[in-house]
């Protein structure tokens, strides 16, 4: 009976001691990200402020997956995995904004200066060549560089017409004469100087053809890691054996989180800081209302070979709070942040409140199993309280996705 008494007073203590370390870690990492969004919101280019953080991220995400895989006997190339993932994110996030104006201004740059190289050159061969074929191919040049000047100058005409229906529209909707949806647009700031604010323009549907364009560039990211990852196994085969396991380890590290955090990015770029706001509240308000009444009435266990703290009701108790996350998002944060209503029905709220949680639900577990099979109950020990980062960002990567695909086909708007 002590004996008894003892081990629940020890866990009880272990408990306590846990939920001191995330509260005093949790609240102020909250509160930097909330910093860290408003700068963003306001940055002139989506993810300026918000990606340097990310990336710090995605390199101890990396480094723990690789602690991981090692811990289960697998050993791919460090060098792989890291090139892999933060090529496939940058290349992403690149390919997300709208970078027309500034290819634009290269192309005028590279112009210039071929053609003052060209006429300097023209000049100096003078004397070597004829002056016929001088004059030809002066004339040739010419032609050339006017075609490629027009088509410059057609597509900034272009570029200047897009910003100026895009800001026409944003003032329409300020001025509430707009019926169309505003959140997918500018969400994370107020609708009237969003024009103004940001050198990054949509028009009229370029969310979904901002994630589109995103999303070439991702496979082929995806791919280049594959290859890298081949080449990576044959510079230092020498015998059989391992190989193909050491491979497999890098393409999921890349699919994991090089894949999966790219949604975020995409999510962020193509439909505002409050959609990424929004995915993250809900998936946190989920796993702190399967924690709180898990731990409070919990009796029957969910999954208790992969994580056997996890509890049925835990889990019906962390949907209603998802759920209650969707609902205070849609209906409290986004218009406060656009200044225009929201027009999500409630079908969308309490879906996108169930599938974000559940997905959010699914990563926790998935991650479970990465740990069980290795042996490790933490991903690491570099955040107190919380094990790795990868203890954070487990429910993310996955419901980043989920929520993207709720974006993009308007399930929430």
């Amino acid at each position: 009976m002590e004996t008894t008494g003892a081990l629940i007073g020890a866990e009880t203590n272990h408990w306590c001691s846990m939920l001191r370390w995330r509260l005093l870690i949790g609240i102020p990492l909250v509160a930097l990200i909330v910093f860290f969004c408003w700068l963003d919101a306001i940055a002139p280019v989506p993810g300026l402020v918000l990606m340097p953080f990310f990336l710090v991220c995605v390199y101890f995400l990396c480094k723990e997956i690789l602690h991981l895989l090692n811990a289960g006997g697998i050993y791919p190339r460090r060098s792989t995995i890291y090139v892999g993932v933060f090529g496939t994110i940058v290349l992403c996030w690149f390919a997300c904004c709208n970078s027309m104006p500034y290819i634009a201004n290269i192309e005028r740059t590279v112009l210039d200066a071929f053609q003052s190289e060209t006429t300097a050159g023209d000049y100096s061969g003078g004397h070597e060549a004829s002056t016929d074929a001088v004059a030809e191919a002066r004339h040739e040049n010419d032609e050339a560089l006017a075609a490629a000047a027009k088509a410059l100058e057609t597509a900034e005409r272009a570029i200047e017409a897009a910003r100026k229906r895009a800001a026409d529209r944003n003032d329409a909707i300020s001025d509430g004469s707009s019926p169309g949806p505003s959140l997918g647009k500018k969400a994370g700031r107020p609708a009237s100087d969003a024009s103004a604010s940001n050198a990054v323009e949509f028009s009229e549907g370029q969310e979904w053809k901002t994630a589109a364009y995103a999303c070439v560039h991702i496979l082929l990211a995806i791919a280049f890691g594959v290859l890298i990852a081949f080449v990576g196994e044959m510079l230092r085969f020498k015998l059989p054996g391992g190989h193909m396991i050491n491979l497999s380890g890098a393409v999921f590290a890349i699919v994991y989180i090089g894949l999966l955090g790219s949604f975020m990015v995409m999510l962020r770029v193509a439909y505002g800081i409050m959609a990424v706001f929004s995915m993250v509240l809900i998936t946190k308000m989920c796993d702190i209302g399967a924690y709180t009444v898990g731990r409070l009435i919990g009796r029957h266990k969910m999954a208790p070979s992969l994580s056997p703290g996890k509890t049925i009701e835990g889990g019906i108790g962390g949907m209603c709070f998802a759920v209650l996350a969707a609902w205070f998002s849609t209906a409290v944060l986004f218009p406060m942040a656009t200044g225009v209503p929201s027009k999500t029905t409630w079908v969308g709220v309490v879906v996108y409140g169930l599938a974000v949680g559940l997905s959010g639900a699914l990563g926790d577990l998935a991650e479970s199993l990465i740990k069980r099979d290795v042996s490790r109950k933490d991903s690491g020990v570099n955040v107190p309280g919380f094990g790795g980062f990868l203890d954070i960002f487990d429910s993310l990567l996955v419901a980043a996705p989920v929520a993207f695909g709720l974006w993009a086909f308007h399930v929430v708007v």
